[in-house]
């Protein structure tokens, strides 16, 4: 009898552990999720934190009025979501610590467990200074908030500290031939992505300088442009989006 319960106890624990992992935030399944927040596309929310000024046709020369003195940049970067939170989501924690983008700004993957109006007021006004509804339409926040909470990848898992995807080239060579070759070439090389420099910076290039915005272009297109979203343009896993990040990565001169 005692094993029989101790057996049962032990399987109602691993459901509820399974259903925290699976929903990422507990409170979801005690709450309705506002229905624009249903209505908002993850696919917009990352395109408008790679680069919202663009798509939203807002020009500036000044800093963003939280943007820290020790910060290296000028003018309108500094206004978007990824220059001071990071390509990888992770701040001063992960790839910009250190370097010219270094702003010791925290990042936005723990925000995912947020619930959507809290994020949504953090966004639209809860900090006076970082209050975005002056520019952004509210579907626009909403989908910022939905691709806070649902479009983030945990990136360390992705690309180790040497900068080197984790994924498998052998299986990212297929899924790059068959959606990538036509705007990048073969090589990878069909577009210089730094044309100060010499020779041909391609996508190889690209996806060394800086893995972390690769993959976020890669998994959610180019803010701006007909590029699609491997996730939900063509429906593909996190994992193949890597596999590509790492056959890129062989593309180099």
């Amino acid at each position: 009898m005692a094993r029989s319960w101790v057996m049962l106890s032990f399987a109602a624990t691993c459901g509820v552990l399974m259903c925290i992992a699976t929903t990422g935030n507990a409170q979801d399944n005690t709450r309705e999720l506002p229905e624009p927040y249903k209505a908002a596309s993850i696919k917009t929310g990352a395109a408008l934190y790679d680069n919202w000024c663009k798509l939203s046709k807002f020009e500036t020369s000044d800093n963003h009025p939280l943007y820290p003195a020790i910060g290296r940049q000028s003018g309108i970067s500094t206004w978007r979501c990824n220059e001071c939170h990071g390509w990888d989501y992770l701040g001063k924690e992960g790839h910009h610590r250190k370097g010219s983008h270094s702003t010791n700004i925290g990042g936005v993957y723990n925000a995912r467990t947020n619930t959507p109006d809290k994020l949504y007021s953090t966004i639209a006004g809860a900090e006076k200074e970082h209050d975005f509804s002056k520019h952004l339409k509210k579907e626009d926040i909403w989908a910022l908030v939905k691709f806070l909470r649902e479009g983030q990848l945990d990136v360390t898992k992705a690309i180790d500290s040497n900068m080197k995807a984790l994924g498998s080239a052998k299986k990212g060579k297929p899924l790059y031939e068959a959606q990538c070759t036509k705007c990048h070439g073969d090589d990878g090389n069909r577009r210089d992505f730094d044309k100060k420099l010499k020779g041909k910076q391609g996508v190889g290039w690209a996806s060394w300088k800086n893995p972390q915005r690769s993959l976020h272009k890669i998994r959610w297109g180019l803010a701006g442009r007909s590029s699609p979203s491997m996730i939900a343009d063509k429906k593909m896993t996190d994992g193949d989006t890597i596999h590509i990040l790492t056959y890129c990565q062989t593309l180099t001169e």
